[in-house]
């Protein structure tokens, strides 16, 4: 092979370790984000609903503990989760076990096909190992997509930090390196053997002296040495990296419409920053994968006789029922339940006829109410 295919062979290989780097540091970034999603899903509560009355039967069994035989429910919607980020799509079929008990599994990967006037179908369906032989229609199985030009527009910024990263991180290098002159008088720069003799004191002296710790370097005549690191380049303490590798992550939140202070460590705004990433992202997730089951496990006549499922997200910001406590006298004053409250804040339901009535105060009424007391007062 000739220099001039070498030249390009370790050209490439610079290359393709730059991209590395920066691919890693885009699939981190990724990865956290589309984890933080799927861990505010797997807080959910699927909480189903029976003539309009809150049940806890099979169907609630299957979404919040138990939807098949080899993943607890916070396990399958991490993968139902990264399936629909990673792919752009996500698939669930129902499958019946030898136990006989309805089981959900996320297909790893699948074909979609549609027509104008009929049920799309699903065919080459993948679940671990398993692939179905089955053509899957619109309505056997559950079907959500995301916005994937979010993940095109990511790969295509990332590719312009990848310069600024490889730039920033050749600067700390060439900051953190050693640097030396190596001034040699005429004479011994006219030895006969002067480039090998030179060759084997770099290789043999200099090397080790600027590698090691501690060492020692003899000082020939006719060579002086002077240590310019400090001069030879820019000065960097690695901030630069740091800084664009938190921008991957700032824009990589914001494009999943992540408020970017939950990803960055800062605390300042974190209550703020939990609200606006539930309304922008999760909360339009939640329904998304509510109107699914809906349409899908209900259909229009249950769902229209109260029979239905609702995806809770209030279980995902923690909730201190202590700390709390003037807010939970006042909704308890306004008509809503203890175990409402006993559900929100993550205890166990009470199971006396009581803690499911609605409780008044007395100083609340209707405008009615308060003009009768008044005039009764003016009477008297």
């Amino acid at each position: 092979m000739n220099r001039r295919k070498n030249r390009d062979i370790n050209i490439a290989i610079e290359e393709l370790c730059g991209y590395k780097t920066d691919l890693a540091a885009r699939l981190l970034a990724w990865n956290v984000c589309v984890d933080m999603i799927a861990q505010a899903i797997g807080r959910c509560e699927f909480r189903t609903y029976l003539n309009h009355d809150e049940t806890f039967g099979e169907e609630y069994y299957l979404w919040n503990v138990d939807p098949n035989t080899n993943q607890s429910s916070t396990a399958f919607l991490h993968k139902l989760i990264h399936r629909l980020y990673n792919d752009g799509e996500a698939l669930i079929i129902q499958t019946t076990p030898r136990g006989g008990r309805e089981a959900l599994v996320v297909a790893d990967s699948f074909k979609r096909t549609t027509y104008p006037a009929k049920q799309a179908e699903y065919t080459d369906v993948k679940v671990d190992d398993v692939t179905y032989r089955k053509t899957f229609r619109e309505n056997d199985v559950l079907y959500f997509t995301v916005d994937a030009d979010a993940k095109t527009a990511l790969d295509a910024l990332g590719k312009s930090y990848q310069k600024f990263i490889t730039a920033a991180a050749k600067l700390y290098e060439k900051s953190h390196g050693k640097k030396w002159i190596v001034h040699v008088n005429q004479m011994a720069a006219g030895d006969e053997d002067f480039e090998k003799n030179f060759a084997n004191l770099i290789k043999e002296q200099f090397k080790p002296f600027n590698d090691s710790e501690d060492a020692i370097l003899p000082e020939f005549d006719g060579y002086e040495y002077r240590d310019v690191s400090a001069t030879a380049a820019g000065t960097s303490d690695g901030r630069e990296i740091r800084n664009l590798i938190e921008d991957v992550f700032d824009f990589t939140a914001r494009s999943l419409h992540i408020d970017a202070v939950l990803i960055n460590g800062k605390v300042e705004g974190t209550k703020d920053a939990q609200q606006r990433t539930l309304t922008s992202c999760i909360d339009p997730l939640a329904d998304q994968i509510q109107e699914e089951i809906i349409r899908k496990r209900y259909g229009f006549e249950e769902w229209r006789r109260g029979n239905y499922l609702h995806v809770d997200t209030s279980a995902i910001l923690h909730f201190d029922l202590f700390a709390n406590s003037a807010n939970v006298e006042k909704l308890l004053g306004s008509g809503i339940t203890y175990n409402d409250i006993l559900g929100a804040a993550g205890y166990a339901r009470c199971d006396e006829p009581w803690a499911d009535r609605h409780f008044l105060t007395k100083n609340i009424g209707t405008v009615e109410d308060a003009l009768s007391q008044m005039q009764g007062g003016e009477n008297e």
